[in-house]
């Protein structure tokens, strides 16, 4: 789940939401990363920059072509009053968080 982009330097594989997910490389080996991680990365800790520069752990809620959707989810956890965030995509607030 997620897209590729090919530029002279070669090809690279980006979550839904335009984090790129490897250096350049061979298309094959970009289809080979989405096939294997796409879906994954979407279920995983991400970390969202503020505005002010602040960061907070969040999930994902949502991931769409033109928008990602955020929970706050501090220590994990999160409920029904915890902040959410849409951001428009693609986004550089977002990057991978610590792996539990």
């Amino acid at each position: 789940m997620g897209y590729t982009r090919t530029d002279e330097r070669g090809t690279v594989p980006f979550t839904l939401f335009g984090y790129p997910l490897t250096e350049p490389g061979s298309r094959e080996a970009a289809l080979r990363v989405l096939e294997a991680r796409g879906l994954a990365w979407l279920a995983e800790p991400w970390v969202l920059r503020g505005e002010d520069g602040t960061e907070v752990e969040v999930r994902i809620m949502s991931a769409f072509p033109g928008s990602v959707t955020v929970v706050e989810a501090y220590f994990g956890i999160y409920g029904p009053d915890s902040p959410r965030h849409t951001l428009p995509v693609p986004t550089e607030r977002l990057s991978p968080g610590p792996h539990r």
